[in-house]
């Protein structure tokens, strides 16, 4: 058995508002949630330094990997923020095929890019790539988030 890591099993996310991010990344995907529950008690909460939690989750799968949004009851979340150059900051990509189509459903639920999506030239530096397609936005609780439409060798290998 191989003993490193080959595979990302899940992405957890925490929200403040479990319905809310849930038409968000719907509308993001076009998936459905598969699965939406609560855990919690003194072993979860231990499990992450906690003394005792409440998590109200769902789950959505996606091809490669699961998204776990998590709203916590007990104890009650802060917010973090973060800007894409801070260092320790993360975003989550999704790949789409059609860009425009994909910002046009989070335009129908009031969502905007960061900046105008752009789609990479000769003049960006790049030495292959060309036309592959990005955008920066957040979710509803600012999360940092990105489209993209790869071409070149940010083609995924099926």
């Amino acid at each position: 058995m191989n003993q490193g890591f080959s595979l990302v099993n899940h992405i957890g996310i925490t929200v403040s508002n479990l319905e809310q991010s849930i038409i968000f990344y719907e509308a993001l995907t076009g998936k459905k949630i598969a699965n939406q529950d609560q855990i919690g008690g003194e072993r979860m909460a231990q499990s992450q330094g906690l003394k005792d939690t409440l998590i109200k989750y769902a789950n959505l799968q996606l091809g490669n990997v699961n998204i776990d949004l998590l709203e916590y009851v007990t104890p009650q979340s802060s917010r973090a923020n973060y800007s894409n150059d801070q260092i320790s900051a993360m975003h989550m990509c999704f790949e789409v095929e059609d860009l425009p189509a994909a910002m046009a459903r989070l335009k129908e639920i009031g969502i905007e890019p960061e900046g105008e999506p752009i789609y990479f030239e000769a003049q960006d530096g790049l030495k292959a790539g060309f036309g592959t397609g990005v955008a920066y936005f957040t979710d509803p609780d600012g999360t940092n988030l990105e489209l993209i439409a790869p071409k070149g060798p940010f083609t995924r290998v099926k």
